[in-house]
């Protein structure tokens, strides 16, 4: 696969198959740091105390749906979905515990997550940073005060009165239910903990796209987080994707979870009794497609689901320690405050840009101030040394995730956007200079004086490394360098991608996950390598990819000897695996260690190889 330091891809991507030749912006993978090597089995993960828990949020009236501008102005007209929010409880008291919730809204107003997490701590004593909600940021939602000034304002014919009084009181009420429901959610979590496995990995998806610029960088990265019981029984499954969920469009008055509702019910009809949660990633500039007809939302729940199938057999990497967090508040400046004459020269405006302009000045004639910045959450969560989770507010666009996985790496960083709070998009450097919907019309719907100044980039991503620990917070190589492999102390030879030799037309080492992508038949990997003994030893292999592109031959050369093989199947791109692949004979001493094709016929992409590991024989 392609490494996703390029930011500029092009292409329209239709499937997942087609992504071996196109430009591929993120690309993540499977790190399996614990398996043991001897005998050929997984080390045994330790159990976690996890409690999960779900309660229904579904609106008990007909309600104003958030998300679209276009919308009708009427209440929401019956149910597609019923919109749900679950808790997962990581953790005994002794341990400080967490919790992880998401909610089918379209965002969560930081005024209630936080009212919220200052309940718990003082019920519970949770800390605030060891509580995390995130948004599915479904437009088929009720509106909960994040964007009512979409819901004022209708192109040319906007009005600046208060909402209908049976509308405005709709709303009231599930809010006060609404955060009601969510404590009730939380603590039913706690009280449900008990020992359970945990582990993740990754796979992908492909039905976002950048409605941007045709072609544009997308995050396909599917991060699978799984709970089960200590005898393998599932009880929970949080999966990731970043992409809207605008399937359906604003001409459906009624209330859904888009895509990110139908691919919890079809999980949780695959497997019975277990609770399915989703969390959006970078997905501000991504739009789902094909979309418009109910048919889409299918077709995209379905994907999801297949590919949460496909990992629930994978190697999955075991987190052997609750979540620990950490978190801060920084300022975001806006590009420029509008003066109150620069305020009534905008309000000529017709657009929402006007609208925003006669708010601001009843706002400023009452007193009030026109912000400078706004106030964000930036979030940590650490596992252990196995995943670094960050969470991210607002409708944050791909660019960072592009930079965050360069910076920690894709094998092990997972990112939440949506989280804590909603205020409006979080565009990047790029994004604010090409200007457009997601970095300036937007900021208007969401009651904002101007577009984010380019200094915000920086500032969330310095903020993330700031909260994030050794050893994630390390600078890594950006090119592997050709290095003598010396035995380990048992023996053990570990071939990495990072201290090998490519050669080929095609091969290109990938620093955020430290592999070599685009490895294709025409390519090869050598190493020089001491071996410290005469013997036989067990050969692994560390590699991913794509069913279609699965069971191209492979042969392994060294001091002489040859093992040949298939590649086998590992589920997707995104997903890596290490297994035995068979035992070779070796001398000791120096010698040329080599992985490349074995047929002269066959054409195309091969594998993504992170590592040969070579095992003596007990």
């Amino acid at each position: 696969m392609k490494p996703y330091s390029k930011l500029l891809i092009t292409g329209t991507i239709k499937n997942i198959a087609e992504t071996r030749h196109c430009f591929f912006i993120l690309i993540a993978v499977l790190l399996f740091n614990t398996i043991s090597f001897s005998q050929n089995t997984i080390t045994a993960g330790k159990t976690i105390d996890v409690g999960v828990a779900r309660i229904d949020i579904t609106p008990e009236t007909p309600i104003r749906l958030a998300g679209y501008g276009n919308r009708t102005k009427s209440e929401s007209e019956g149910v597609i979905h019923r919109l749900e929010a679950k808790a997962l409880a990581f953790g005994s008291d002794a341990q400080h515990p967490s919790i992880f919730m998401t909610v089918d809204l379209v965002g969560i107003p930081g005024h209630i997550r936080e009212e919220l997490a200052t309940q718990l701590s003082r019920e519970t004593g949770i800390d605030p940073a060891q509580f995390v909600i995130c948004a599915s940021h479904t437009h088929g939602g009720p509106e909960v005060g994040n964007l009512l000034n979409i819901l004022q304002y209708r192109g040319d014919t906007f009005s600046d009165s208060l909402l209908p009084l049976d509308q405005l009181i709709h709303i009231s009420r599930y809010i006060e239910v609404l955060s009601q429901k969510l404590k009730a959610v939380a603590l039913a979590a706690l009280k449900d903990r008990k020992r359970a496995l945990v582990d993740w990995g990754q796979g992908q998806a492909g039905f976002a796209t950048n409605r941007r610029t045709e072609g544009g960088p997308v995050d396909p990265s599917l991060p699978l987080l799984r709970v089960t019981d200590p005898d393998g029984k599932l009880r929970a499954v949080l999966v990731n994707y970043a992409c809207h969920g605008t399937t359906l469009e604003g001409s459906v008055n009624q209330i859904h979870g888009d895509w990110i509702s139908e691919a919890k019910l079809i999980i949780e009809k695959n497997h019975p009794g277990a609770i399915a949660m989703i969390a959006v990633g970078c997905g501000g500039d991504a739009n789902p497609q094909p979309r418009g007809e109910m048919s889409h939302v299918k077709l995209h729940g379905q994907e999801i689901a297949d590919m949460v199938d496909k990992l629930l057999t994978a190697q999955l990497q075991p987190l052997t320690v609750p979540p620990a967090g950490r978190m801060k508040w920084i300022k975001l400046p806006f590009a420029h405050i509008p003066s109150q004459q620069e305020l009534i020269e905008q309000t000529a405006d017709k657009s929402v840009k006007g609208y925003y302009a006669r708010l601001a000045l009843d706002r400023i004639a009452r007193g009030q101030a026109i912000p400078a910045s706004l106030s964000y959450p930036v979030q940590v969560w650490t596992f252990g040394n196995e995943l670094a989770m960050i969470n991210l507010a607002g409708e944050v666009v791909v660019d960072y995730s592009i930079r965050l996985k360069n910076d920690f790496g894709a094998e092990n960083t997972w990112i939440n956007a949506y989280a804590n709070d909603v205020p409006c998009y979080i565009a990047s450097k790029r994004v604010i200079r090409e200007g457009g919907y997601e970095a300036e019309e937007s900021m208007y719907f969401y009651d904002k004086p101007s577009p984010l100044a380019e200094s915000v980039e920086d500032s969330v991503v310095n903020a993330v490394h700031d909260l994030m620990p050794e050893p994630f917070n390390i600078k890594r190589a950006t090119a592997n360098h050709p290095a003598l492999i010396q035995p380990e102390p048992d023996g053990s030879l570990y071939l990495t991608a990072s201290r090998a030799k490519a050669t080929g037309p095609n091969i290109q080492y990938m620093p955020e996950w430290k592999a070599f992508g685009w490895f294709n038949t025409e390519d090869a990997v050598e190493w020089n390598v001491q071996v410290g003994k005469k013997g036989r030893y067990d050969v692994y292999l560390d590699w991913s990819v794509s069913d279609a592109e699965a069971g191209k031959s492979f042969v392994f050369e060294a001091g002489g000897k040859k093992l040949k093989g298939k590649v086998s199947k590992t589920g997707s791109w995104f997903t890596y695996r290490k297994e035995k692949v068979g035992t070779i004979q070796l001398a000791a001493g120096l010698q040329k260690m080599v992985f490349k094709s074995n047929s002269t016929s066959e054409k195309g992409a091969m594998l993504d190889l992170r590592q040969v590991i070579i095992v003596p024989v007990k």
